[in-house]
């Protein structure tokens, strides 16, 4: 995206912002990192700003991310919040089926304000800012508050960073660029919690959460001549360990971490019976994104997703007839 078009973007968005008072925030289902660091900066930018705010979710926070929500303002469906929102953004959610519950409850008249880097992005709302080559949608929030001339609190700057250093995978994955890193420079320059941020986010680990780690890491098989592995997480094993789904987002890059492995493969069974959650991860240039898209899903390049019925044997057959077929 060229620094005219951002610029364009940023207007658009800072005179909508000036214009108007009932804001609402959302972001798409099982919101990770990115979307809820997104959100919650955005949040304390337009409270800042003296506007009405509101968040709600279609998914509960998970719990590794709760050290930075505001105490006040936030919902999850199907607590609504109470004000008639005149403004909507849709943050880091590819199309308006992504927000699940919550789509249901936008006003017909709102004007939807989607900011995305997905490269599947639908371009489903009135201004639609989406850049593939920002690193985060976290990194795009941060082109708009400095473009609006928003000063960045310490908040926002814990908020921010959490989307960056979560969507780059600490700062391992093919989107880190050098812009990411001067980033995160700039935010912990801002006040960004970083230390406490690493504490949160990779080091406190629930005991439950590690005795499902133990199961899980038996299910891992390897396929198509050691290229692809999958991992299983079945609602068994998540009742006998007591622990949220919303909260085993990082099992999708246990199996990408295997040597010699090009994708790497997770299945969840879903609270629905005969739903299949699937979180694809790759590299060596392999797209995942085209494979989840096959499915009626989609994501990035290097990590993508999507929801297909069936039981987990079945559905780990489809995946893998598509990736064999495309390796």
């Amino acid at each position: 995206m060229t620094e005219t078009t951002a610029t364009i973007h940023i207007n658009e968005i800072i005179d909508i912002v000036k214009r108007y008072e009932r804001f609402f925030i959302t972001t798409h289902v099982r919101a990770d990192g990115d979307a809820i660091g997104s959100e919650v900066a955005l949040y304390h930018a337009l409270r800042g700003m003296g506007k009405s705010v509101s968040i709600a979710n279609d998914s509960p926070i998970p719990q590794i991310y709760k050290f930075i929500i505001p105490g006040e303002g936030i919902y999850v469906h199907p607590a609504l919040p109470k004000e008639r929102a005149e403004v909507v953004f849709a943050l880091d959610c590819p199309t308006l089926d992504r927000l699940g519950k919550t789509q249901g409850i936008i006003p017909k008249d709102a004007i939807i304000i989607n900011i995305d880097h997905h490269i599947s992005n639908e371009h489903f709302g009135k201004i639609n800012w989406v850049s593939e080559e920002m690193c985060a949608t976290g990194e795009i929030l941060l082109h708009l508050l400095k473009g609006g001339n928003i000063d960045i609190t310490p908040a926002m700057a814990t908020a921010l960073y959490v989307a960056i250093v979560t969507d780059t995978g600490r700062f391992t994955h093919s989107n880190t660029t050098p812009e990411a890193l001067r980033i995160a420079a700039f935010l912990i320059e801002r006040g960004a919690r970083h230390t406490e941020i690493s504490k949160q986010v990779y080091n406190t680990n629930p005991y439950n959460l590690i005795k499902l780690n133990a199961l899980a890491l038996n299910t891992i098989n390897l396929h198509a001549g050691n290229r692809i592995a999958t991992l299983w997480l079945t609602r068994k094993m998540l009742g006998e360990t007591g622990v949220n789904p919303i909260d085993t987002q990082e099992f999708a890059d246990i199996p990408i971490s295997i040597d010699g492995v090009i994708v790497g493969v997770l299945l969840r069974e879903m609270t629905e019976p005969n739903w299949i959650k699937i979180s694809l991860r790759s590299r060596n240039g392999f797209n995942v994104n085209n494979i989840a898209n096959k499915f009626g899903g989609g994501g990035h390049k290097y990590a993508a997703g999507c929801e297909i019925q069936g039981t987990i044997t079945e559905v780990q057959r489809l995946i893998l007839d598509e990736l064999e077929k495309a390796l």
